[in-house]
């Protein structure tokens, strides 16, 4: 038996989204098992059931500084970017 695992939504009208390679791997009318998990977001998934390390690596990634892009338009500049940077790395 062909097993095929991917991550789907519930559409408003009550239909399951399947990914286009699992769909083409059926014919139409065929029998199909569904299994259906709900993938729950970090934030709502109590600490309490992770490991230490898990625990610890999420509490350094939220409390890590962001690296996007700034807000100032001037900051953007490759120069003041490389400037930081190369503070960052020797200081």
């Amino acid at each position: 038996m062909e097993q095929h695992e991917y991550i789907g939504e519930f559409l408003s009208d009550g239909r399951l989204t399947i990914h286009g390679e699992t769909r083409h791997r059926f014919a139409v009318g065929e029998k199909v098992r569904v299994m259906i998990e709900s993938i729950a977001r970090r934030e709502k998934k109590p600490l309490g059931e992770l490991d230490p390390a898990t625990k610890s690596l999420l509490k350094a990634t939220d409390n890590a500084e962001d690296i996007g892009a700034p807000d100032d338009a001037e900051k953007l500049r490759h120069s003041v970017l490389f400037e930081e940077r190369m503070e960052e790395k020797f200081s």
